[in-house]
Formats: structure tokens, sequence, C-alpha cells
């Protein structure tokens, strides 16, 4: 970053502070810190005041993804840059046991003026990516911003499908938990991405929508295992012949409880649209999350639909042989969760700005909750778990996580999983 001149410290220091808060709830506390005097837009209502003695805001939700910040955002020029990662332990008693540096992103943006701005992310997973390695670099975002006004504004690049919590808010010290949900891992495909153009802003106080025109899927990449998952073509030479759209509403009731809404529709084939047509997909999701003083909670159910279920299988069956094996594909795929936490330090220790949050959550996940007929569902993917666990932030962007959890599974099996991980966030 570059040393401000004098007279230019504030305003940079203001934009800095808004790209680095770029998309996740946990980098509210980046903006506040950097800012000389406390100010908020009419998009970003300040918190209630904090009772005596107490630092930490009562409600912590505030919009701070891109869509968010562009809404209500002071009107700055230049460049800067941020990332977050993590570095997890994952240990089973069926299995062995992994250390791995899951993921290091970077975030690269500029505002051309106070009309135009570029927002990109780039992501390098399990530490190294050669031709003989499991590492991948990927590009998550990389996207085009025209702001008109608070209402608004156009969008048009890579970017990421506003479903769910996790898929927005996906940043690792943003959320409880070393893995993410599951429902956002086998239903929802986290961290989903696709080109795309679009529109958002925030209709009223509180009401903030996303529409996008995006790529559709490959269906040649559908699995029992993870359903849509590996179908997502992500702008990499993706076939174009197929697309649908997205939508997304946020309402923000009272300060510190969000509720969200996202549907998705689009068609899917490549080479099996000349025995099975475009297949359609559809995804419904509901959210909910709150934060108000030491307890926070948080909530989802997604519905998965899968049109041409039947031909579609037939046409993977005459397919590769790792076609063959992965099948076969529920025409309904469903999940949920329900979080809850405390941090104790606003009981052990009511003056720090450090927390030690515990939280419980269960997780479901069926991606062969509907299978065509006569084909029989692999009741392996039909998952289930109760996870307990602590998160302590010595400051917001910097999380030690520590969790068990326990794994039920459609078959009858069963497994344990202690998970630890080392994230942060700048």
């Amino acid at each position: 970053m570059r040393v401000p001149r004098k007279g230019t410290g504030f305003t940079l220091q203001v934009f800095l502070a808004w790209f680095i808060a770029g998309a996740s709830p946990a980098r509210a506390a980046v903006l506040q810190e950097m800012r000389e005097e406390p100010a908020s837009t009419p998009a970003t209502p300040a918190s209630p005041a904090a009772p005596p003695g107490d630092l930490t805001p009562a409600t912590a939700l505030p919009r701070e993804t891109p869509v968010e910040n562009a809404i209500g955002r002071t009107t700055v020029s230049g460049s800067a840059f941020g990332g977050y990662g993590e570095l997890t332990l994952n240990v089973t008693n069926n299995g062995s046991s992994v250390i791995d540096l899951r993921r290091v992103v970077f975030y690269f943006g500029h505002d051309f003026n106070e009309h135009i701005r570029f927002y990109s992310e780039v992501e390098i997973e399990h530490a190294v990516s050669s031709a003989g390695d499991k590492g991948e670099v990927e590009i998550e975002q990389a996207y085009l911003d025209g702001l008109l006004s608070k209402r608004f504004n156009l969008r048009g690049g890579v970017v990421l499908m506003p479903v769910g919590i996790i898929n927005i808010y996906h940043e690792s010290p943003s959320f409880n938990g070393v893995d993410r949900p599951d429902v956002d891992r086998f239903v929802i495909p986290t961290t989903w991405r696709e080109p795309g153009i679009g529109i958002f802003g925030e209709l009223v106080e509180g009401l903030r929508y996303q529409l996008y025109f995006v790529n559709g899927l490959n269906a040649n990449n559908f699995t029992a295992e993870s359903s849509i998952f590996e179908g997502h073509q992500e702008a990499q030479l993706a076939y174009a012949g197929d697309y649908g759209g997205v939508a997304r509403l946020d309402y923000e009731p009272v300060l510190g409880t969000v509720i969200g809404l996202s549907a998705y529709g689009a068609t899917s084939g490549n080479s099996l649209r000349s025995t099975v047509g475009k297949v359609p997909v559809w995804l419904f999701e509901i959210d909910a999350r709150f934060h108000r003083g030491g307890l926070s909670g948080r909530g989802e159910f997604a519905l998965q639909l899968i049109g041409d279920a039947t031909a579609l299988n037939q046409a993977l069956l005459s397919g590769t042989d790792a076609q063959k094996e992965a099948g076969p594909v529920a025409s309904r795929s469903q999940g949920a969760y329900a979080e809850l936490g405390y941090d104790l330090l606003r009981f052990l220790a009511p003056s720090s700005e450090q927390s030690l949050t515990a939280f419980t959550r269960f997780d479901y996940a069926d991606t062969q909750a509907s299978v065509p007929s006569g084909l029989t569902p692999r009741l392996e993917f039909r998952r289930f778990s109760q996870m307990v666990g602590l998160v302590y932030r010595p400051i917001p962007q910097v999380a030690l996580k520590a969790d068990f959890r326990r794994h039920w599974l459609g078959s009858g099996d069963a497994y344990n999983e202690f998970a630890s991980a080392i994230t942060w966030l700048f």
C-alpha cells in the first residue's frame, strides 16, 4: 500500500478500508479501525451504543460484501489489496489425519472513478499447484461495477452466485467451524461463481437485491456424491449455449438480523444435448442470521431440482467408466443446518475486544433425496452431523478454531472427526 501524502490520508484510508472490507462480515472491524472519525451512510446504519464498559457493538452483521459496500460507500479512487487464508488439521477415526494449507486468497481492486470499479480474488488451494500436485490456482471473482445510485447499479464479469450465506461470506474467520456446512459443500456448490451480467442495489432501507444473467452448468459432470458441484464451468472455455439467472433478496428488519432468499434456474447440457437435451437445474434457498450481544445464530435450507434426470442417468450410464461409477444423479437434493453460538468473553471479560465463541451446529445434506424410478439411491450420501466447537478471535481478522464432529450416514455408518484451523483475513 502506498503511504498517503499529507492532506489525502483520510480519503485513502477510507478507500482501503472499504476495499479490504470487501466480502465478509469479519472485515467490518478493519473498516472501523481505519476510519479517523465515526461515520455511517444511508446504507450502513451505525450500531446501537454498547453498554458502559463494553467495547464491542451489541450487533455485528454489517453490510460488508462488495455489493453492500457499493450501495453506500464513500466516493474515492485508487487501488488496494487484501486477502484471507486457512491452515487446517482434520483427524478422523476411520481414515488418515490430514494437515493442509487449504487456501490462500488475495484480493485486488481498483476504483477508476466514482462510477467505475474493478474487484477480483485469486485463490491458491492446497499450497502447491502443478501438473503433479493436487493444488489449484483459480480466479474466484473478477468483475467491473457501474455504480449509478443506491437503488440501481451494474455488474459484469465472473461473479459469485448470491445463493446461501457461506457462498457470499466465505472468508474463513467469518464463520464458526473449521469446515463449511455440508449443505454449502454438496447442495450449493460453494464457492460457486460463473460469468454473468446483472444489477444490484437497495430498494428501501434494509431491503437489498441482486439479479444476474449467468452461464449454465455442464451436466456431464453431475454425480451422486456432490450433485451439480463438478458441473460449474467457472468461465474456463465454458460452453455458452446454456444459460439462466440467479436472484437474491436480503431483508434486515432490525440491525443484527438478516433474512435471505435465493433462487437459481438454468439449463445444462454440453455433449449430452443430442440424447438428453438441455437439462434444467433449479435451486431454491432461504437463510437467516442474527447477532445480538454475545449470542449469535444462523440457519439455512436449500432445495435443488434436476429435470430430465431419468434421461440424464441413462446417458451417463452409456458414458465413461467414471460417469458410470459416479451415478445415479438425483432428481432432488436438499440440505439444511442450524447453528447457535455464544461469546464466553462477553460474560467472563465484558470489556475485552477479544472473543471466544462456543457453538454447536447440526448439519444435514442429502444428494440422493429422490432418484429416478428404477435406480437405487446411494445411502452413504445422506449425511447428518452434530458439531461442537470453540473459536478464539484475538482480533476480528484472526480466528483460531477447534471442533469435534459426529457424522452419521444413511448407510448406517458413523464416525468421529476432530478439526482445528488457523485462519486470517486482511
